[in-house]
């Protein structure tokens, strides 16, 4: 499938004057990032779509950082497996990072 591409920001990317496309593991890469930076029942199309938020905010465990990210990664058929998962938290500075790798179908 080809999509628009979008900036780091979430603006449309354009290129000679026209949008940019994207397919196959960028595209899926896009989608994903789109899913986890979208909370749960954010958008009205679809409620199940999208990163409890509440969740994160709430100390959880790395085991249910984990969870809840696999579960929005679940969420895209395109994705075969997840391997290669590091959960990185920071509680006095209140950050996380999450890096993964993945196979995706048709990608």
């Amino acid at each position: 499938m080809k999509t628009i591409e979008l900036t780091g920001d979430g603006d449309l990317l354009f290129e000679n004057g026209d949008f940019k496309l994207i397919e196959g593991a960028q595209e899926v890469k896009q989608v994903l990032t789109i899913s986890l930076s979208t909370n749960l029942k954010e958008w009205i199309l679809n409620p199940d779509l999208g990163l409890d938020f509440m969740k994160l905010l709430e100390k959880p465990s790395d085991e249910e950082i984990r969870s809840e990210i696999i579960r929005v990664l679940g969420q895209e058929d395109r994705v075969e497996i997840i391997n290669d998962f590091e959960i990185i938290q920071d509680r006095k500075l209140r950050k996380l990072n999450v890096r993964y790798e993945g196979r995706f179908l048709n990608a």
